[in-house]
């Protein structure tokens, strides 16, 4: 009854599966598999060669296409469609570059003109270059307080005037603001402080150029990849931890106390320190045109919020608290009268420069993680646009525009460029939908540069940090992602918070570093981490679950481990791998059969003695066979004469096997382990589904595990692994090897007896499968 009622469940089970599902891999492959052709790596060599340097009309133009985007989106340009939202798109982001690239020139450590130029020429090159339609290029806060840390460490203001003692800001010394008298606010510049904000500038272009360099080597060796290792939550911690730095460098500003700049690690600390040091220097006329402008500029986003679907596009209030603070402040005298800083000389024009070889080197180093900051920055937003409005993105074009737009702007006085969430938000939420709107913004900026630059000179530099810090508001509001990311994943929740920590304590490039280095821990650790556990089949049900968490009847697969294990296997955790087998066995393999071995050549050896003992004794085999249990007759010569002793063969081996069990016993007492075949276990079945590679330790510990299980009289069996897992494992099995079962079905039903399989002599899988049913086979 109990045999049928088996055969009975296997035939229902049959019915509900597919055949193909028992197959092993080897048999699958030979039935449908299709040849690989195998070419030779030099053949392979000459025909990419051949292909990449054949000419043809259509390759020329997919060249240049590809190459600069423009030629390709350019001459199928919608007027109707695109027209009117790309020029709204560009007056507005035009307008909010004009009081960020100000503001975030002063960030960067550099007179606010810079900031104009850094919003003017990479726009125009990255217009030409680039594949996301709606990024706004120019100043970016996060980039721009990496800047000014990079000049600030090479240029060295007491390194050109001496040490400071005057009270004035060390921004506005730089731009040539004497302290002498207003009348001087713009003309009295010392010959020092020219060649210190001269100085500045070599370095900002020099570094400039190395971005650029680094994102063009990236590109020709299509390293666009390397942004896969900045995930999300990393990013997130990142810019959240340069706000800090961002906000701190514009609390003095805020507040009208000249305090030191410092950089590296705890240079936040110290900045408070002197803050809280020189708090009774406070001007309270900066204090109260800082605080006016961060009450208007949150009511006014408020409100563009509010109204966000009846306003044609948001009012751009930054524009407006820097034109309504500059006529003030011009009218007010707030310089002459309350000596609020303002921004000093802008010059008209362009001012060129050309970045000097050993800047180059000197800054090369540190250029490396601005380069992926900024192109990491810039290809997450490039996504996230692109998947809005259903375009395709080149990643490793944009590091040919964003190096291309760096060397270039470099020549004109810039700083490093960086694609900005703010304003490439209004690019799209006003209708921008191409570049177009980028050549509109810097027609704008142009206009401002030749003409009305001299218009904002009376800006306060408290309205400027006003918008920074009000900018600043979602990248600090970051925190609340933090709960998100413990829910999904408390790794990521923890890699977040490190990179914040470090990035606040240490400054922005070691910690960057520092996050960047603790995500790699993380992803090895959760690979070197992964379990494995037992799995059997929960009844009525057909699947297979783990044993801890799930109920499983099946009497009859007592005699079968399924062990599954959720990871790659490679060097760092292959042990770990080995022990938790070890454990779902109850035995160690290797020491079994090590153990066995070991109780063997001790018993050859016993036999070897005894076999001598006899000889010595003279013993005489007279007509008796062992084999058949015949009695014996040994002579014993001695010196009182022959005497002859009779005894049976059960009786010898009986005294022999006691004797030999005890010294057994005595052999084996260190051992914890029992003889193997007192488990009962007959197929061990390896689950590999989640496994996506096994490295050489990975494949030598199931070659020796499977010679272990052999050597034991257990078959070990593979099931569910893919394609490049069977690949690495196969080479090391020279005679005979485990079946690779397509599916754990298959391969349970194989270690079960429904599933009988034609071996050769090595005990390879060879022909088809004969499945049992009902007592047959077919």
């Amino acid at each position: 009854m109990a045999a049928a009622a088996a055969n009975d469940d296997f035939n229902i089970r049959l019915e509900s599966i597919d055949i193909d599902q028992f197959y092993t891999e080897d048999q699958l492959h030979k039935r449908y598999g299709i040849p690989r052709e195998e070419v030779k790596i030099k053949t392979r060599v000459k025909n990419s060669l051949k292909e990449t340097f054949q000419c043809s009309c259509g390759k020329v133009t997919r060249f240049f296409t590809t190459l600069i985007p423009i030629l390709s989106w350019l001459p199928q340009y919608n007027i109707k469609d695109s027209l009117l939202g790309d020029l709204v798109g560009g007056f507005t982001v035009g307008i909010v570059h004009l009081p960020q690239g100000m503001a975030y020139g002063m960030l960067a450590s550099l007179p606010p003109v810079h900031g104009l130029y850094v919003s003017f020429f990479p726009v125009l090159m990255y217009a030409i270059l680039g594949t996301v339609r709606q990024n706004s290029i120019g100043t970016f806060a996060v980039i721009c307080i990496m800047v000014g840390e990079v000049i600030d460490e090479h240029v060295k203001e007491e390194d050109y005037c001496g040490p400071q003692t005057s009270t004035t800001s060390p921004l506005l010394t730089t731009m040539g603001v004497s302290e002498t008298s207003a009348a001087d606010i713009n003309t009295s510049k010392p010959d020092c402080e020219d060649l210190y904000l001269s100085r500045k500038i070599e370095i900002a272009a020099a570094l400039c150029v190395a971005v650029g360099i680094i994102q063009i080597i990236m590109y020709l060796l299509r390293l666009g990849v390397i942004t896969t290792y900045l995930s999300e939550h990393l990013v997130s911690g990142f810019t959240c931890g340069s706000a800090f730095h961002v906000l701190t460098s514009q609390v003095s500003k805020l507040v009208g106390i000249p305090v030191e700049k410092y950089s590296g690690p705890l240079s936040l600390v110290y900045t408070y320190v002197d803050i809280f040091s020189n708090i009774t220097k406070i001007n309270w006329a900066t204090v109260i045109v800082s605080t006016i402008c961060i009450i208007v500029l949150i009511i006014g986003k408020e409100i563009n919020a509010k109204f966000y679907d009846k306003l044609p596009i948001p009012i751009p209030w930054e524009f407006a608290v820097v034109i309504f603070s500059t006529i003030a402040s011009y009218y007010g005298l707030f310089y002459e009268n309350h000596d609020v800083i303002v921004v000093g000389d802008i010059p008209t024009g362009f001012r060129l420069s050309v970045p000097k070889g050993p800047d180059i080197g000197a800054v090369m180093l540190e250029a490396i993680p601005i380069a992926i900051v900024i192109y990491a920055i810039e290809i997450s937003l490039g996504k996230m646009f692109a998947m809005k409005h259903g375009y395709d993105i080149d990643s490793n074009q944009e590091l040919m525009a964003l190096g291309s737009s760096n060397i270039f702007s470099s020549f004109f006085s810039c700083f490093p460029c960086a694609a900005s969430l703010s304003r490439s938000v209004i690019w799209d939420e006003v209708g921008g939908k191409t570049q177009i709107t980028g050549f509109v913004s810097s027609s704008i900026i142009l206009i401002i540069l030749l003409w009305l630059g001299p218009l904002f000179e009376s800006l306060p530099q408290a309205a400027l940090a006003a918008i920074i810090v009000v900018n600043l508001k979602r990248m600090l509001r970051q925190f609340d992602k933090i709960s998100g990311y413990w829910k999904v994943c408390k790794l990521d929740a923890v890699t977040w918070l490190v990179t914040w920590l470090s990035v606040v304590l240490l400054g922005v490039d070691i910690g960057l570093l520092v996050g960047v280095s603790f995500e790699l821990v993380t992803v090895v650790c959760n690979t070197q981490i992964a379990n494995g556990y037992v799995l059997g089949e929960v009844e009525e049900t057909g699947n297979y679950k783990n044993v801890k968490r799930y109920q499983t009847k099946r009497e009859s697969d007592k005699n079968i481990i399924i062990f599954s294990y959720s990871g790659p296997l490679y060097f760092a955790n292959h042990e770990r791998f080995r022990g938790q087998l070890i454990d779902a066995l109850g035995f160690d393999p290797a020491r079994e059969v090590t153990a066995i071995k070991s109780l063997q050549a001790k018993a050859e050896k016993r036999r070897e003695k005894e076999k001598a003992d006899e000889s010595n004794l003279g013993v005489e085999n007279m007509g008796f066979n062992f084999e058949k249990g015949e009695n014996v007759i040994i002579t014993d010569e001695n010196d009182s004469g022959i005497s002859t002793v009779a005894f049976s063969r059960n009786s010898f081996d009986n005294n022999n096997a006691d004797e030999e069990k005890t010294k057994e016993e005595e052999d084996t007492s260190s051992n914890s382990s029992d003889v193997i075949f007192a488990y009962g276990i007959t197929h061990v079945v390896l689950n590999m589904p989640a496994c996506s590679y096994v490295d050489n330790d990975g494949a030598k510990t199931i070659k020796s595990l499977f010679s272990s299980l052999k050597s034991l009289d257990i078959q070990l069996i593979i099931s569910s692994c893919n394609d490049t897992v069977r690949r690495a494992l196969n080479p090391l099995f020279e005679t005979s090897k485990p079946p690779f079962f397509l599916s754990l079905e298959g391969a349970v039903s194989h270690a079960r007896g429904e599933i009988l399989l034609n071996l050769d002599e090595h005990g390879n899988v060879i022909g088809d499968m004969n499945i049992k049913r009902r007592g047959t086979i077919f």
